[in-house]
């Protein structure tokens, strides 16, 4: 008897079944014979390429004479969704591609069996050495430990060909890719091993739906296999996750003066995705909504920041950080995951969404004591005459929102002529002068929905002590206004 031993170290086999298209998203099960031999014909092409045809050949044919019995682990199935680029020149143009595959215990192996098949000795210590050195079986994801048992008498096998008797109840029928034996080669036994080696392109070229040295065997494995009852686990705690950095990418960029229109739209789009994912928009996150259950504002800045970010000072949106005071629990991670792009106005292309880092606030933000607007602070109360020097006033306004938002008071503030520029002191008169990049202050947008537009301002503070971010103050705070960053 032989019996090869298949341990897949990553608990995961990806591989679509031959005559199923990738996204059916079926996996695999059991491993096809037709797809073991290949595997093991390309580790003797590039693995020992010194061996000849009359040292392999007799071991790809006794394993092709019959078709195996299996010992299946209990097993899962699931699946992937990715979008992947079509190489065409738009870099937008991507197609949604399933990866279905098979779970399994890392430590349960699968076990393959041909009763009546025989190798001498120097034949399975070849045989032994060319599954040793497949390091992937099925597609590249499915890292393999192989091997082949000695001194197995017997084993309990759970999926066979159909043609045996079995208890049906228990069992379910599957087409299974095998090899055809040589001997049923068209009578062409001499070119059997070269049909081995067919592959998509040569099958299109001449025409045929499967390669010549293919057959369907059926099989029955055990019904419902993939009903797995999920195991309890003793975990370490759950990671903190506060937050998440996306890189945006569009062929239009959007400008910096958009941020706060931009962080609007994201909002929007990430109270519909967990309205979806929870089946009810009354049970959306109060992190994303900003509201608690009586739809009243939530007090001390629990809600989410969603805070656009020019990072290389272009003027231009590059990046996009979202993030809370408090931890995100995993429906408010799985709903940020899926938040893929946001439109644009005037029939711009979509901005997409590409998430390049998770973590806590300090893993987010670098702790800073000097920090300067990126973008306008927007006073949340208005100057009236009575309230002392303007500038003084303005000042005081910047150190009460700081406390407001639980940051010690700045101990220096300074007014900004623009984005990228230097503090010029409280009594500066050209604050809403153009700043380094030839934006000014006024030409962001600085109001939500129908509220009046403010005149916004820019700042250089410093703290007695590093503090960390997010670093945002005043009116629409929570969306992008009146950011500080480190200087």
């Amino acid at each position: 008897m032989l019996v090869i031993e298949l341990t897949f170290s990553t608990g995961r086999f990806h591989a679509t079944p031959w005559g199923r298209n990738v996204n059916e998203a079926v996996p695999e099960w059991p491993p096809s014979p037709y797809r073991l031999i290949r595997s093991l014909f390309d580790a003797w092409k590039r693995k020992r390429p010194q061996w000849d045809e009359a040292r392999t050949r007799p071991i790809f044919e006794v394993l092709a004479s019959e078709p195996p019995l299996f010992r299946l682990p209990p097993a899962g199935a699931s699946h992937t969704r990715s979008y992947l680029s079509e190489n065409k020149e738009d870099p937008q143009a991507k197609k949604l591609v399933f990866d279905g595959f098979v779970t399994l215990p890392p430590a349960v192996p699968l076990l393959i069996g041909w009763p009546d098949a025989t190798l001498d000795e120097g034949q399975r210590a070849d045989l032994n050495d060319l599954l040793a050195v497949m390091n992937y079986f099925g597609r590249s994801e499915s890292w393999v430990t192989a091997r082949l048992l000695n001194g197995v008498s017997s084993v309990d096998w759970n999926c066979l060909p159909a043609v045996l008797p079995r208890g049906a109840s228990a069992l379910e029928p599957v087409r299974v890719a095998c090899v055809v034996p040589p001997a049923e080669f068209n009578g062409q036994g001499d070119k059997w091993l070269e049909a081995l080696t067919w592959t998509t392109s040569r099958l299109i070229d001449e025409r045929r739906s499967e390669p010549p040295a293919l057959r369907y065997v059926d099989y029955l494995r055990p019904a419902r296999c993939f009903d797995v009852a999920p195991v309890t686990r003793q975990t370490a705690r759950e990671v903190c996750v506060q937050g998440v950095l996306y890189a945006l990418e569009s062929k239009v960029p959007a400008p910096v003066t958009q941020t706060l229109e931009v962080a609007e739209r994201v909002r929007r789009k990430l109270m519909g995705i967990h309205a979806r994912i929870m089946g009810d928009p009354a049970r959306v996150s109060q992190k994303f909504s900003g509201k608690d259950g009586a739809g009243k504002p939530l007090a001390g800045h629990r809600h989410a920041y969603i805070l656009p970010l020019d990072r290389d000072g272009d003027g231009w949106l590059d990046h996009l950080v979202i993030a809370a005071r408090e931890p995100l629990d995993r429906i408010e991670r799985l709903a940020l995951d899926r938040l893929e792009s946001v439109w644009q106005a005037g029939g711009k292309p979509d901005i997409r969404f590409t998430p390049i880092h998770w973590g806590t606030l300090p893993d987010l933000f670098p702790v800073a004591t000097r920090l300067v607007s990126a973008t306008p602070f927007v006073p949340p109360r208005h100057y009236r005459k009575g309230r002392g020097d303007f500038a003084e006033w303005l000042a005081a306004e910047v150190r009460r929102e700081a406390i407001n938002h639980g940051f010690p008071p700045p101990v220096r503030v300074a007014l900004l002529r623009g984005p990228g520029a230097r503090g010029q002191g409280l009594g500066a008169r050209d604050h809403q002068g153009s700043g380094a990049r030839g934006i000014r202050w006024l030409e962001f947008r600085r109001n939500r929905k129908d509220d009046p537009a403010q005149i916004g301002y820019g700042f250089e503070i410093e703290f007695a002590q590093p503090v960390t971010g997010p670093v945002a103050l005043g009116y629409g705070a929570h969306f992008g206004l009146g950011q500080f960053v480190k200087s």
